[in-house]
């Protein structure tokens, strides 16, 4: 047995959740995944899988052999980057999450150009509003916006996300727009579902942080059905502000109460900690810094 191979084997199966998922991946027959999982699992005296009909799930040494298993295979790949000279020729599997915002409208764009810049990498973009757990879940970078808890893993600063308060000209032609929070604590909100803050609202404006309690009308838990809600007149909603550029241009979106805005946003590129940071890891998170200054 390849002990080597064999851990990269068990290391996609983990990641997939699922044996045939891993042989189509890695272009292998199922039953050679398995022997090969299974003679890791001999040779460590351990069992590593509990194996169903339809998937996998990681035992506790499992997942502790996982962790290690990466760290081992990430350090293999970086070295044999260095020593053959690919850092200009990329390759691999590159794992990407994102938020639903800005992943859609921008990030997926940018990994198509990444991943045309560098054809010999295959990449995988995750896009959902969750906090995703990088380690458990073998994502090599995540976008993070907020605040950062995450144990065991690297960050780097982006930039910064404003957001803004809008609304439909149509909206503002029938009822006017806010002058005051007070008004704006009066008029129908929308917002997004998964905050847990309940109806209060914080804006920084003229005289420092202020709180208010907003009515909520609509509330969703994806950024564009938000943006859609205001465009259709629903009431006044909080929006990132490079979603809404295009509509801010063609007037289909006003800003309301300017002088406000929400408290910045840190957006981060985070990745597992590691003794080597893969080529291919570096190149994507060079590359998001340079294109997101240009839109943050």
């Amino acid at each position: 047995m390849d002990k080597l191979t064999a851990m990269h084997t068990f290391a996609r199966v983990a990641e997939l959740g699922s044996l045939s998922a891993a042989a189509r991946d890695l272009g292998l027959t199922q039953p050679a995944v398995s022997q090969q999982v299974a003679a890791l699992e001999k040779l460590l005296g351990t069992l590593l899988l509990y194996r169903t009909t339809r998937s996998v799930t990681l035992t506790e040494s499992g997942s502790r052999y996982y962790l290690q298993a990466r760290q081992i295979l990430a350090a293999v790949n970086e070295t044999e980057e260095t020593l053959r000279g690919l850092n200009q020729r990329l390759e691999g599997h590159l794992r990407i999450h994102a938020p639903t915002g800005l992943g859609q409208q921008y990030i997926a764009r940018l990994a198509l150009d990444f991943q045309q810049r560098h054809p010999d990498i295959v990449i995988e973009l995750l896009l959902d509003d969750r906090v995703a757990d990088v380690i458990s879940e073998g994502i090599d970078v995540a976008l993070r916006l907020g605040e950062l808890r995450t144990a065991g893993t690297v960050a780097r600063r982006l930039g910064t996300l404003q957001r803004v308060l809008a609304a439909a000209p149509g909206y503002l032609a029938r009822q006017g727009a806010p002058q005051t929070l007070a008004e704006l604590a009066e008029r129908p909100y929308i917002r997004y579902s998964g905050r847990g803050d309940g109806a209060g609202l914080t804006l920084l404006g003229p005289r420092g942080a202020e709180m208010l309690t907003v009515r909520p009308v609509f509330l969703a838990n994806n950024t564009f059905t938000l943006i859609q809600a205001i465009e259709a007149g629903l009431g006044i909603g909080g929006v990132q502000l490079p979603l809404i550029r295009r509509q801010l241009t063609a007037k289909t979106l006003v800003r309301v109460l300017p002088d406000y805005y929400f408290p910045p946003m840190a957006v981060h590129a985070v990745y597992p900690a590691a003794r080597f940071i893969p080529g291919k890891v570096r190149a994507w998170v060079e590359y998001l810094a340079a294109a997101l200054a240009d839109i943050l």
